[in-house]
């Protein structure tokens, strides 16, 4: 039986069957040998009974599937079937000469979560011991997984101000060095900005970058790694047209990984000062700026909505989270609060983060969005961190708002006379806990001048020096007379309000803040 194998990367090939037993998976020594990372050592079995073949799938991780269904035990072949190992796609073309088949296109369902489970993984890895140069080649073995460029390289900026090559990749077969140049060096280092080049042959911006074009690279995509302290370095892939082109949402994926790089990377440069600086302190510092920079800065040009913010961490650093994305005629935003507090409780809001930034591209409904976000949140989550969050989805055309409330808590909504109530919100389980827990929308409708305020725990359960709390009357009565005034006048009012309760006590918690006017 003759097989066309088609790994992720690489030049697809022929195999043919001969024995009556072949093992197929990584390991050097099986007899079909798959280079494919998301591949098992020995990942499955061909056998040979009574002159028909049959696949037995060996407990891999990735599991097998036939024809677009999982195998289970086993299955007998025939010409024509369609095996999915991984990112390899396998044609099974019987003892004749059949039409090379075409390669497999992964729709959008299997590269979303293919691109949530990679940005799981890095984000996963920056919480544990892994050494930078451990992380920055996870990125791009990752990236390769998904994106499949031919060629990819991380450059650092080092000790002298020039870059220098921190982790590099490049497809089995090719020769020479990874391809690096330094118009794409410039733009997307020097002015911290990334880019996605579909044909550099036919791009205005190398126009006189001669030495693209002469190295037969085509498609580029690049991300810059930065923090509040500037550029530190740059993440590249190329391609030729004619194998991948990049599109605007590999673009967004690399972005994200970028910034799970910087985090690393600013740490190893925070480890270098040491013996002149108190580490602990300028990490911090550090973290509470990229937590800040992660928030959204600019707010949504759009007449119909007014939108103002706030989030002030009880420490350096915290586990609060608000975020809202424009999609069309549609408003998305979270607030969120993580379990905890300091840098772990940071780490995790990122995870949160990066997972809503994923999958409300595209996304049909809220508890969809906040179902996907949750079975990401509980893979692997060994040491039992949950996530409460309010999300929802505001129509710009007719001011309907659809709410999921995973473990949260209130929501308060003023309409244009300054009147104040608290909508029944359908209560669902935190995020993180149960993989599979089916999430409900509550549906609200916002009059022109309606007011929505969003808040974390932190806001009621502000503390002066007696040990009273700021609570829910107090909130109510601030959002009463600020209401007609607008976000900003909300916002600042509470943040004010909550100030003078404490009269100089130290903060109980995250206080973060989320206010939607609709305008009509």
């Amino acid at each position: 039986m003759r097989l066309h194998v088609a790994p992720p990367f690489g030049t697809p090939f022929e195999h043919e069957l001969e024995t009556g037993e072949v093992i197929m998976g990584r390991s050097a020594g099986a007899g079909l040998v798959i280079n494919d990372a998301s591949v098992s050592r020995q990942h499955a079995r061909f056998v040979l009974r009574d002159g028909q073949w049959w696949i037995e799938d060996l407990g891999a991780t990735n599991r097998t599937h036939l024809n677009g269904d999982l195998i289970d035990g086993s299955a007998r072949l025939a010409p024509g079937d369609r095996l999915r190992l991984g990112g390899t796609m396998i044609h099974v073309m019987g003892d004749g000469v059949l039409p090379t088949p075409p390669p497999h296109v992964f729709d959008d369902t299997d590269r979303q979560a293919a691109r949530l489970r990679i940005l799981n993984d890095v984000h996963k890895a920056l919480a544990t011991a892994i050494a930078l140069p451990e992380l920055l080649q996870l990125i791009l073995d990752r990236s390769f997984e998904v994106l499949k460029p031919e060629e990819g390289l991380i450059l650092l900026r080092g000790a002298g101000g020039d870059f220098e090559r921190a982790a590099t990749r490049r497809l089995p077969g090719l020769e020479g060095d990874v391809f690096v140049s330094r118009h794409i060096i410039d733009e997307v280092a020097g002015r911290a900005k990334p880019m996605l080049v579909l044909d550099a042959a036919v791009d205005e911006r190398f126009a006189d970058a001669d030495s693209i074009v002469a190295s037969g690279v085509r498609s580029v995509l690049a991300a810059p790694l930065t923090d509040a302290s500037g550029t530190l370095g740059l993440i590249a892939l190329c391609s030729r047209a004619s194998v991948r082109q990049f599109s605007d949402q590999d673009l967004d994926m690399l972005m994200s990984l970028a910034s799970a790089a910087v985090l690393r990377v600013r740490n190893v440069a925070l480890a270098e000062e040491a013996a002149e600086r108190k580490v602990l302190e300028h990490e911090l510092a550090i973290a509470h700026d990229m937590q800040m920079a992660m928030l959204p800065r600019d707010r949504p040009e759009r007449s119909e909505v007014a939108l103002a913010a706030r989030l002030q961490p009880a420490r350096s650093v915290g586990g609060d989270l608000y975020d809202f994305v424009l999609d069309g005629d549609w408003l998305w935003f979270i607030v969120s609060d993580v379990a905890g507090k300091g840098v772990a409780a940071a780490l995790y809001m990122a995870v949160a983060k990066t997972l809503f930034r994923a999958t409300t591209a595209g996304a049909a409904c809220v508890a969809d969005v906040v179902s996907r976000m949750n079975r990401e949140l509980s893979r692997d989550n060994e040491r039992q961190t949950f996530v409460t969050a309010i999300v929802g989805r505001l129509d710009l055309t007719s001011g309907e708002v659809a709410l999921v409330d995973a473990g949260h808590g209130p929501v308060l909504v003023a309409n244009a006379a300054g009147l104040v109530h608290t909508p029944p919100l359908t209560k669902c389980l935190t995020l993180g806990v149960l993989d599979d827990y089916p999430y409900e929308e509550t549906h609200l409708k916002l009059a022109p001048g309606s007011t929505l305020v969003l808040y974390t725990d932190g806001v009621t359960d502000a503390r002066n020096a007696a040990g009273s709390q700021f609570g829910a009357d107090r909130l109510l009565d601030v959002v009463t007379s600020c209401a007609s005034l607008g976000p900003d006048a909300v916002v600042g009012g509470i943040v004010r309000a909550i100030e003078r309760f404490e009269s100089g006590a130290p903060p109980e918690d995250d206080v973060t803040l989320l206010v939607l006017q609709f305008r009509g």
